[in-house]
């Protein structure tokens, strides 16, 4: 063994701290200032790094110089706002939109639960009873929804007393302190939105209470689109990015999906695993495993594919085709002029970043804020 433990810049992931550097105003250059520590990370690691910040939008790179080291990053606005977050940065992207489109309440239950242990107990011994037991809470397009529906019996059980919670879970054979470690998460998540402004502390507050009362966000401005689950999977679509594949139905009933030029399957354990039949659109998943011969996705979900114009990559309009390409391969046929406007669009989600991070006057952003996310709401319901 070796005499010393590695040091914790050279085996964790760097989102967080590259963010803190630019944040921060120490570097230009992640891989500048960290390659100055007494034993630096990697080059690799760094870089791995840097790629997920900007895949999730949250720097901006000047590729005008060759060399790694050189190469300047600027914050988004969104990344100014994933750096006071100290969460992973594809949750802390998919809590912010949460908030903003008003869908919290289920946000904050699949943030918590992808960042926990798997609310489902496996049982070896009843394991055909516990998957009948278990399906009774699942959505038939979303394994994101079906997490929200756990959460929600759990918490209609957790009303009653401490025993029925206990009962409720071996009865359905989920796994009770996992469900425990989900409501703390959600509460800590909460709690950080509130800090950073997102989420105004004292309209959460029960009467005569200083603690949130989780029973008044459901109630609040801050969920009133929970019901459009269109619009919930384009939120989650937007933290997950780019973990996006086409699924195409294939004429024996079967199916096939690719992300990129990368064949993908549905692992068994995915509620679109077991569909009959299959139409074509797109599947946003959070984890990708597997062997050599087979690659496969879990926790899925279909999305619009208009969220992938209004929370996706780059955005190319091909005029003459008809077409418009996201991040190079994703291509969606319609018409340049709806291309267009979706471009606009997204620059009044920055607009609204910006405005939340100038602290500019609440009247102000709040009517951008309600045009935006009422336009797009629209969208994602056509």
């Amino acid at each position: 063994m070796k005499p010393a433990s590695e040091p914790e810049l050279r085996r964790v992931p760097l989102e967080e701290v590259c963010l803190s550097i630019l944040a921060s105003g120490f570097a230009k250059s992640s891989m500048d200032f960290l390659s100055k520590a007494p034993q630096p990370p990697s080059e690799d690691s760094v870089k791995a790094a840097v790629n997920v910040l900007e895949e999730v939008g949250a720097i901006e790179v000047d590729e005008c110089t060759t060399a790694f080291s050189k190469r300047k990053e600027r914050l988004t606005p969104l990344g100014r706002h994933l750096a006071k977050l100290p969460v992973d940065v594809r949750l802390g992207k998919m809590l912010i939109f949460g908030a903003m489109f008003r869908c919290l309440d289920q946000v904050l239950t699949i943030a918590a639960t992808l960042s926990s242990q798997s609310p489902f107990s496996t049982f070896m011994k009843d394991a055909s009873v516990a998957k009948a037991k278990q399906r009774a809470f699942c959505d038939p397009d979303s394994d994101f929804v079906t997490y929200c529906n756990v959460w929600e019996a759990f918490q209609e059980s957790s009303a009653k007393s401490t025993g029925a919670e206990r009962k409720f879970c071996q009865a359905n054979f989920l796994n009770y302190v996992a469900l425990r470690e989900i409501g703390d998460a959600r509460r800590q998540f909460l709690d950080l939105l509130c800090g950073i402004g997102f989420v105004d502390r004292k309209s959460l507050v029960g009467n005569g209470n200083s603690r949130m009362d989780p029973t008044s966000l459901k109630k609040s401005i801050y969920n009133e689109n929970s019901s459009n689950l269109d619009l919930l999977h384009a939120v989650i679509c937007a933290g997950l990015y780019p973990n996006v594949a086409h699924l195409k139905p294939a004429t024996t009933g079967d199916y096939t999906l690719f992300y990129r030029n990368e064949r993908l399957f549905f692992h068994n354990t995915s509620v679109n695993s077991r569909k009959k039949i299959y139409s074509d659109g797109w599947v946003v998943f959070h984890e990708k495993f597997g062997t050599p011969s087979r690659v496969s996705v879990a926790t899925t979900c279909f999305v619009h594919p208009f969220a992938l114009l209004l929370l996706g990559g780059s955005v190319v309009v091909r005029h003459t085709q008809r077409l418009v390409v996201v991040d190079g391969w994703i291509e969606i046929q319609m018409a340049a002029q709806i291309g267009v406007i979706m471009k606009e669009l997204r620059k009044q989600v920055d607009a609204l970043l910006v405005k939340m991070i100038e602290k500019a006057a609440p009247s102000e952003t709040e009517l951008l804020g309600t045009n935006m996310v009422k336009g797009i709401v629209d969208i994602l319901s056509t």
